[in-house]
Formats: C-alpha cells, structure tokens, sequence
C-alpha cells in the first residue's frame, strides 16, 4: 500500500476507534487477557505514568506541545502543570474525549494531520505518546525536524511508545514480525484497517536519533513499553 494512502486509512482508523480506544490501556473487552496479563500490564502503565510525572517535575516546562494527543489519557498529566498547553491531533473525534476528560482553559486544542502541520511558536517542551510508533521510516527525519522547529533553545522532549508483544494488541489481532512496519487492526464492529506500526527498542531508536542530530535517553519497562527523554545533541561552535 502506498504511504500516503496507508496515512490515511490510519487517521480514518483512529477516528472510527475513538470511542472505544481506551479500553487497549484499561484491558477492557478484547483488551483483556485475564487478571494476570492485565495485573502485569496495569504495574506497566503505573511505572511509565510514574516516570512521565517525574519529567514533568523535574523540567517543569510552561509551555508544553503535545502531538498526537488522542482521548487525553497524558494530556490530563499535562494540564494544570504547565502554564499552557498545545494539543494536536487527526482526529477531531478524539479531541473531543480528550477535551471533556481534561476539561482545562489553558488547553488549546487543534485539529490536524501531523504530516502537514507546522508550530506556529516555539515550546519548553513536546510531548507525544505512542505516535512515534506510527511514523513511516521515510518520514522518520521530516518528522523530527517539525519536532525542531517546535522546541525552544534548551528544550526537551519525551516520548512513550509500545514495545514489540504480543499481549500488548487485542486477543484478536495478530502481531506480525517487528520488522514489517504494517499491522492489521480490527475494531469491535469488524472493521479492519492498516496502519504503521514501528517497533522501536531504546537501543535502536536513541541510535537512530543520533543521525538526525538527538541524543536519547531511553528505557524500557518489563515487556510493554519504552520511553524517555531526547534533546538536541550540542552542536561544537565553529573555530574562527
């Protein structure tokens, strides 16, 4: 399937799943694996939510960009935190769970395609979870220079995504090799769509980074999840 049209049965993806997305991060319906799988999941999700307030503590940004910010399940870690927040998405479905979930003034939200978007100002820090993931390898690069152009001088960015396991998906998915960038998923009516998905480790993702000018700082929980912070590589000044 070609990219661009691969792209957009993703957006069409995740706006027909809107309403049902959050049952993968509660294990709800075919998200749940019995008490054990959910038990070990649900210690995941604590230990990267854990990690992602810690951040937030420790940089503690005023102005924050959040990509791809889906039903809200970060952004409400975001907001009241920050003095303003930017979040972006495809999906105006989406936007419209994440808005009465966090229900914040200092939210501005925007709805657009993330390959065609631009800031329009600069940010103490972007934020996106589980996008990185659906970034084709040839828009790899393009994609981190929009993250450039939004990050202010001394900025920093964090990101969560899902490692590659079988029992992260629903009971009816099946998980191709990591390598095949492409997964097959299924809503609860039966629909099924393409999308990309990019099973990063730290190790290869902080490696990538570095080519395009980042240095990351990444780790991975257990099974399910990476995450961790990146900031531009500093960059020795020019003798003369």
């Amino acid at each position: 399937m070609p990219d661009d049209d691969i792209l957009h049965d993703q957006i069409d993806y995740y706006r027909a799943r809107a309403g049902e997305y959050d049952e993968w991060w509660f294990r709800l319906g075919r998200y749940d694996r019995g008490d054990a799988f959910n038990a070990h999941w649900h210690a995941e999700t604590a230990a990267a939510e854990a990690a992602f307030d810690r951040w937030l503590a420790g940089v503690r940004p005023r102005r924050v960009l959040e990509l791809a910010c889906g039903t809200g399940l970060f952004t409400r870690r975001i907001a009241g935190h920050v003095e303003h927040l930017t979040a972006v998405d495809a999906s105006s479905e989406v936007i419209d769970l994440n808005r009465a979930r966090v229900h914040s003034a200092d939210v501005d939200y925007v709805a657009a395609d993330l390959f065609e978007w631009r800031p329009r100002q600069r940010y103490d820090s972007v934020v996106f979870t589980f996008w990185l993931s659906h970034v084709p390898d040839g828009r790899f690069d393009a994609f981190w220079r929009l993250v450039d152009d939004a990050l202010a001088p001394g900025g920093s960015v964090y990101l969560v995504d899902s490692a590659y396991d079988a029992t992260s998906t629903a009971r009816d998915h099946a998980l191709p090799r990591r390598e095949a960038g492409v997964v097959s998923r299924k809503l609860n009516d039966g629909r099924e769509f393409r999308i990309v998905k990019v099973f990063w480790t730290p190790d290869a993702l902080a490696a990538r980074l570095t080519t395009v000018g980042w240095r990351a700082t990444l780790k991975q929980t257990t099974r399910y999840f990476i995450y961790g912070e990146v900031r531009r590589q500093h960059r020795p000044r020019a003798a003369g």
